[in-house]
């Protein structure tokens, strides 16, 4: 069976047995992060992403400085969602040979702007030649105080609330416009304080229900007319604009009420998405936002 017959949530599901974990409080198929307790207390983060050339970047109309931010912001979104400040993280490029050296600097200049904002320190990384296409490959660190929560932990019965519009990432892409947008940090910090399970909608709010789906059992109703839409962003693209900074959280109703979260919906014990339109018809999602392999 090839992976475009597979798909990546199923490969992911095969690959979860493969890894086995030691005393971890998030292991594998829990969430996009893993973390784990430290002998001196706290918790350590760490979330891995890669960016390859022609799929997540094109430097034919990206700055290199806004592709190495970019590729450092979708690491640093799992880190948010799970409440954990930034500490250290490694950068590793494999280019062809006919870049330009400035194109390569670039890209690490643009890591390092932002790493600097959110307290960041780049230990190291490796550099690699390949025949193409180019692939980024970070993996950050943070820490916690507080024990994580990962999307295996949602319970039916929760409500989910967003932290603001989407449609930004998904209109600036149409427009080829270059894009810096900040990990909400403190924002997932405050809400991981409150109780809340959080995932950030780096592949659109569709795909980031199904993945509170798969990894927590519930399935998940939301309102399409209550999701907050950026200006200029219809509901249709709110609803599936991947690489956007915002969190999906899920809690108690009273907790995410009160939380300044926008409520769109619920966690329930019935398996599936479901989405229901301005017109009360349900409609079930059978995928939503960026699938790799399918």
């Amino acid at each position: 069976m090839r992976l475009d017959q597979l798909g990546e949530a199923e490969l992911v599901r095969l690959l979860v047995p493969l890894l086995p974990a030691r005393e971890l409080v998030i292991g594998p198929g829990e969430d996009d992060a893993a973390a784990w307790e430290e002998p001196g207390g706290g918790f350590t983060v760490a979330s891995s992403d890669s960016s390859v050339e022609s799929v997540h970047f094109d430097l034919g109309w990206q700055a290199p400085e806004d592709v190495g931010w970019r590729a450092l912001a979708a690491a640093l979104g799992d880190l948010a969602a799970k409440g954990a400040r930034p500490s250290h993280g490694l950068v590793s490029i494999s280019a062809p040979r006919h870049w330009q050296v400035e194109a390569f600097l670039g890209i690490f200049r643009g890591v390092s702007e932002l790493a600097a904002q959110v307290g960041l320190s780049v230990v190291g990384g490796d550099t690699t030649e390949t025949p193409g296409p180019a692939v980024i490959a970070i993996t950050v660190l943070g820490r916690t105080n507080s024990r994580p929560l990962p999307r295996s932990a949602a319970k039916a019965g929760w409500a989910l609330g967003v932290t603001g519009p989407l449609g930004t990432a998904a209109l600036a892409l149409e427009a080829r416009r270059s894009l810096r947008l900040l990990p909400k940090i403190e924002e997932g910090e405050r809400l991981h304080g409150l109780g809340l399970v959080c995932g950030d909608i780096s592949d659109g709010l569709q795909a980031e229900l199904q993945k509170f789906e798969a990894m927590s059992g519930c399935g998940c109703e939301v309102e399409e007319a209550l999701v907050p839409a950026a200006a200029g962003a219809s509901r249709a693209l709110a609803l599936v604009s991947g690489e956007e900074a915002e969190l999906l959280c899920a809690g108690p109703p009273e907790v995410v009420g009160a939380a300044g979260l926008t409520a769109i919906g619920s966690l329930r014990a019935e398996g599936g998405v479901v989405l229901i339109d301005a017109e009360g018809k349900r409609h079930a999602v059978a995928a939503g936002g960026y699938q790799h392999f399918d």
